[in-house]
């Protein structure tokens, strides 16, 4: 009984870990994880505005925010998106914050 109860813990450790924001990106940190990457390109010239929109996590149960990359276009006033890069900040993938910059004219 002992033993079906370890490797239930593990399953559900092991799933929750997996599907955590760390798990999705392109340098996993199971303790910490703070970087920013680029997540989109265009043929369009690097613009001088951007406008950023943000996302979070909470044990893997709750999620809330707008991380659409429209939102953050809009809220700078850009039309043409140049590129759009995410700040990933995340705490033993319990705790998970996205910061989306779209930058562009």
């Amino acid at each position: 009984m002992k033993k079906h109860l370890i490797v239930i813990v593990a399953v559900v450790a092991l799933t929750l870990g997996l599907s955590s924001c760390g798990a999705i990106t392109d340098a996993p940190g199971v303790i910490f994880m703070g970087h920013t990457h680029p997540m989109a390109v265009t043929s369009n010239k690097v613009g001088t505005k951007v406008g950023t929109v943000t996302t979070m996590n909470l044990f893997n149960l709750a999620t809330w925010g707008d991380g659409s990359v429209n939102k953050a276009a809009k809220m700078a006033g850009i039309t043409k998106i140049s590129h759009v890069d995410v700040k990933t900040f995340s705490v033993l993938t319990l705790f998970c914050k996205k910061t989306y910059y779209v930058y562009g004219e």
